[in-house]
């Protein structure tokens, strides 16, 4: 005998006769299924999810009409070990087990891991007053899918979930899963949750266990799986539609045509894990522990990005994002951060190409340790090309080329094209470093200082040297800038001084193909002679950029901490006042751009961030606080306000974003 928390005998633990509970899974007969209690599933680790709760929807006080089952119990031995083969197959791919059932008309599909360590990990992430608004914020989500069905995701979930679930938005509209990618009309995309089933028997148990708001009257047949339309408890106008597909994945959609385009995904037409280009991003960059992973369908994230932006994109950059097809990313928790390994590809019907111009950098050895802010590329000439055609992530820019090439002829004399870009073919860089306060004097206001170093590899000195002459003469005889030669050690400099010596720069040669230009009061002084403490050899430097591939196209790192704290340099704007917690939580980060092919581009980046509070329960949401039904008339409430009362740690169940899902789309990546 077993007894209750009220200290009654608990008539569901007792040895007894099998009850039936029809379950809706195409392709099965009924089943019978004991019905077990509710303490022995909060044995189970408690991960935490995101929109798990849509899938099963149960009423606080309905009888049991309908439960999550009617299977055989002779499932075919043949089918159990294909849809193993299957899982094991995707799991050895990197690949999401959810995603054979997102149809390649998806905007956009995440998944999540369902770990309650790595859930925790991410809530230590911040600043006091970050961490307290992204919990909030779980605490919404998991109020909104979970605790108004009266779920819990310790009990109810977590036993025979997989490791991660995934969530697609789905446009409703698109006449087909067979459609490409990208050539379905956007707008209106509509949830869709895959949660893999890790515990076929774990799964049964928990659905037999709990009542469904839900008849046999609603349900659909679309291609041999059930579809059970539920309805929220508090919201009769909220629905969803629930199914099993095969014997491993649960489906839950907001929309009955997304609901019957994962089910013609799954069985046969085109789903994310057929992509050809999406299972080799996940091949080069595929990390089994990922906390998240992510798809972005480039043409149509774009298309609806540009039917919601105010002011209107221009379309030159919407046709720019066309034929980038999709970008495929994992996300994973380390001890300093976070960080993204994604990559991008063309569309095997495009003529578009990446040049391949990685490089073993040099350039941050010529740079201080302590730079603000590092850019640089592999190959200028190619960069101004790709910046030209307005090609891809170019397009997002607000440089235009052209004014620039008009601007540059118009103040110097030298054209781009002919003066500049046949010898600058090598790697680059712009720099922001600290200002120099040196020359101020103890009475003076500091003006501000640009403190800014251009850097580039030249494949013809004889030509650069022809283009400084020219430049030389321009600022000395139309600006009346001073000209003068000075040594530095090893290097020639040649400054322009303006008059009343508001502007100064520099220029010269670091070695015999690397020329420089500097802006500002003594910034050549950080680069000449070369710092013996370089950027390169900086450990923030290497903590964000290390991992990346090398040789690779280039850099942009930040010191975010040490850019906020600077004064007195021209480069640095004040920083919204609004976005200060945010930045504040972020210290640095790095990205790495590899060309891999003519058709992929990879970029890694790693975000440094603050180290907050450890994680403690996650508070109310307002709209818990305020709902007419009370936690504590929940039987369940009240046992695990017990349960939490006798422990001086918080419950997996409570301090963990277990019961999260997104609720908005993702923006544009």
């Amino acid at each position: 005998m077993r007894l209750g928390s009220d200290g009654r005998q608990d008539e569901r633990a007792k040895p007894g006769p099998c009850l039936q509970a029809p379950i809706a899974i195409a392709g099965s007969g009924p089943i019978q299924l004991g019905l077990a209690h509710r303490a022995h599933l909060r044995s189970f680790p408690a991960p935490p999810s995101t929109a798990v709760t849509r899938g099963i929807m149960f009423a606080k006080k309905p009888p049991l009409v309908v439960t999550i089952g009617t299977t055989s119990l002779l499932l075919l031995a043949g089918a159990l070990a294909y849809g193993g083969l299957r899982w094991r197959t995707l799991q050895a791919r990197g690949l999401p087990a959810g995603v054979r059932a997102v149809p390649q008309s998806a905007v956009a599909a995440v998944t999540l891991s369902t770990n309650p360590e790595q859930w925790d990990q991410m809530r230590q992430f911040g600043t006091p007053e970050t961490q307290a608004t992204f919990d909030q914020k779980l605490a919404e989500w998991r109020d909104r899918w979970l605790r108004q069905y009266d779920l819990s995701f310790a009990a109810d979930i977590a036993p025979w979930v997989g490791p991660e679930v995934t969530l697609a938005w789905v446009p409703p509209n698109a006449a087909s899963s067979d459609a490409d990618p990208g050539e379905n009309l956007v707008g209106g995309e509509q949830r869709l949750l895959l949660l893999p089933i890790a515990d076929p028997e774990a799964a049964q148990i928990s659905a037999a266990a709990l009542p469904l708001a839900a008849t046999d009257d609603n349900s659909i047949e679309y291609r041999g799986v059930t579809l059970h339309q539920l309805a929220s408890p508090e919201a009769a106008t909220d629905t969803v539609f629930v199914g099993l597909l095969g014997t491993r994945l649960i489906l839950v959609a907001e929309d009955e045509t997304v609901a019957q385009q994962a089910i013609d995904a799954y069985k046969g037409g085109k789903n994310l894990a057929d992509l050809a280009e999406y299972r080799r991003s996940f091949e080069q960059i595929g990390v089994t522990q990922a906390f998240s992973k992510l798809y972005v369908n480039i043409p149509a994230a774009t298309r609806l990005l540009a039917q919601t932006s105010q002011p209107t994109l221009p379309s030159t950059l919407i046709e720019s994002f066309q034929e980038t097809r999709g970008l495929a990313a994992t996300i994973t928790l380390e001890t300093q951060g976070l960080q993204v390994r994604s990559t991008s590809w063309f569309g095997e019907d495009s003529d578009r190409t990446y040049v391949n111009t990685n490089v073993p950098a040099q350039l941050p050895d010529y740079v201080p340790r302590d730079t603000l802010v590092f850019a640089s590329g592999g190959n200028f000439q190619q960069f101004w090309q790709d910046l030209s055609d307005r090609r891809n992530w170019g397009a997002l820019t607000a440089l235009n080329p052209d004014n620039l090439s008009l601007a540059l002829q118009g103040s110097t004399g030298l054209t781009l094209s002919e003066d500049l870009l046949p010898w600058l073919q090598g790697e680059f860089a712009l720099a922001l470093v600290p200002p120099s306060m040196d020359r101020v004097q103890d009475d003076a206001t500091p003006l501000p200082n640009p403190s800014l170093v251009a850097l580039a590899q030249v494949s013809d000195r004889l030509a650069a040297e022809q283009a400084f002459a020219q430049l030389d003469d321009v600022v000395e005889n139309r600006y009346r800038f001073t000209i003068s030669d000075e040594s530095a050690g090893e290097v020639e400099l040649v400054r322009w001084t303006s008059p009343f010596e508001s502007t100064m720069l520099s220029r010269g040669w670091l070695d015999s193909s690397i020329a420089f230009l500097a802006l500002g009061v003594g910034t050549d002084e950080t680069i000449v002679p070369q710092p013996r403490r370089s950027l390169a050899q900086s450990p923030l430097f290497q903590l964000t950029t290390g991992d990346a591939p090398y040789p690779n196209n280039g850099y942009f790192f930040v010191n975010l901490k040490a850019l906020t704290q600077t004064e007195g340099n021209l480069f640095v704007p004040d920083l919204p006042v609004e976005n200060q917690g945010v930045l504040k939580a972020i210290e640095a980060l790095g990205v790495t751009a590899t060309v891999l092919d003519e058709q992929r581009l990879r970029y890694d980046l790693y975000l440094v961030l603050t180290r907050g509070n450890r994680p403690g329960p996650l508070p109310s949401s307002p709209a818990a606080e305020s709902s007419e039904s009370p936690a504590s008339e929940s039987p369940e409430a009240g046992t695990e306000a017990t349960e939490e009362s006798e422990s001086t740690e918080p419950s997996e169940a409570e301090s963990s974003p277990a019961d999260a899902a997104p609720s908005d789309p993702p923006a544009n990546e």
